[in-house]
């Protein structure tokens, strides 16, 4: 059965497995809300609770993956490394599916990482490895292979390799549509991306971002992480274009400033 999130992968029930998964949870409900401060409080607190578990390394670094996504959505990639190498140590000799899993997953937040630092060459290995390790699970893997589809396609298009990138994300959009269904976010960043790889010029792809931002806001709230770094992404576009107008418009309609 394909688990559709990272914590289904826990099998036990006692009371401390399910407090750490509650705890868990909010937390991520606290990421979603953009309230970083309260989602590393509930993170390391479920990171100490963790180490008491029986499935203790995939609780562990299920937080410490959880943390680093918080630092990246701070823009503290140095720290988010930190504690994605940390996973990334810990579960490279695990053979168990899940801790594989959860090993591929800190693989594609490490590629992100590179990415954002300018590193490209080092990302695009990084990502091809962590699909290779989700691929390789078959259907347990199949969801977190999708989200990885999806970013390795993200590298493509900044490249400018749309064709390399549609490829991709018919595949992630594939998968997904078959695990979450198309109202996914998930399979909405997806297909979003498939619009940019298919845009005959760049004011076309503008639009075709600008209104998937919008569908995918109703689903994820304004303050999603994954929602801001797509607002701030478009509107450097058009700050970048000079449009001034549209500017004006996009930081009316989504309250927030493009870099003057």
């Amino acid at each position: 059965m394909t688990n559709y999130k990272l914590t289904d992968a826990i099998a036990s029930t006692d009371t401390e497995t399910k407090m750490w998964k509650s705890r868990f949870s909010v937390a991520k409900a606290a990421y979603g809300e953009g309230n970083f401060k309260e989602c590393k409080s509930l993170l390391y607190r479920a990171l100490e609770q963790g180490q008491k578990l029986k499935e203790h390394e995939f609780a562990v670094n299920t937080c410490l993956v959880g943390l680093a996504a918080v630092d990246i959505a701070e823009n503290k990639l140095d720290e988010a490394q930190k504690h994605l190498e940390k996973a990334i140590h810990a579960l490279s000799v695990s053979t168990e599916p899940a801790l594989r899993e959860l090993y591929g997953v800190a693989l594609r937040f490490n590629a992100h990482v590179m990415f954002l630092k300018g590193e490209t060459n080092p990302a695009r290995e990084e990502i091809r490895k962590a699909a290779e390790v989700l691929e390789a699970l078959g259907p347990e893997g199949a969801v977190q292979l999708a989200y990885t589809l999806s970013d390795m396609a993200i590298l493509h298009v900044t490249q400018g390799e749309l064709k390399d990138a549609k490829d991709l994300i018919l595949s992630s959009m594939d998968l997904l549509e078959t695990a979450l269904g198309p109202e996914n976010p998930e399979y909405m960043r997806a297909n979003m991306i498939y619009n940019v790889s298919e845009a005959k010029d760049e004011t076309e792809m503008l639009s075709a971002i600008e209104s998937s931002i919008v569908k995918m806001q109703y689903q994820r709230g304004s303050k999603h992480p994954g929602i801001v770094r797509a607002v701030k992404w478009y509107l450097k576009k058009l700050y970048d274009r000079g449009d001034k107008t549209l500017i004006a418009e996009a930081e009316d309609k989504f309250n927030i400033q493009a870099k003057r």
